[in-house]
């Protein structure tokens, strides 16, 4: 048995189509995590900016950064046991 590929016209064109659609699925999803951990770090740097302390600022921004992370790996049904048991 012998297999021929040939790259019709319409091959190419799925391909091309393809190949954008993953580039702009990936651009939005680097905009969404961007625009997450914008969120993240503004409070923080007005708490800091009204202190003054650019020490404990960058403890907080850790700290967020970790505790967001956290929160992120943690499926929510664990987080509601949590709570209940809080």
């Amino acid at each position: 048995m012998e297999y021929r590929f040939s790259l019709t016209p319409r091959l190419i064109a799925l391909a091309i189509f393809s190949g954008v659609a993953l580039m702009v699925l990936l651009f939005a999803l680097g905009y969404q995590v961007g625009q997450g951990m914008a969120r993240e770090t503004r409070p923080a740097a007005a708490e800091a900016s009204a202190a003054g302390n650019l020490a404990d600022d960058a403890e907080r921004r850790a700290a967020g950064k970790l505790r967001a992370g956290v929160n992120a790996a943690v499926p929510p049904a664990v987080r509601t046991v949590q709570k209940a048991t809080q």
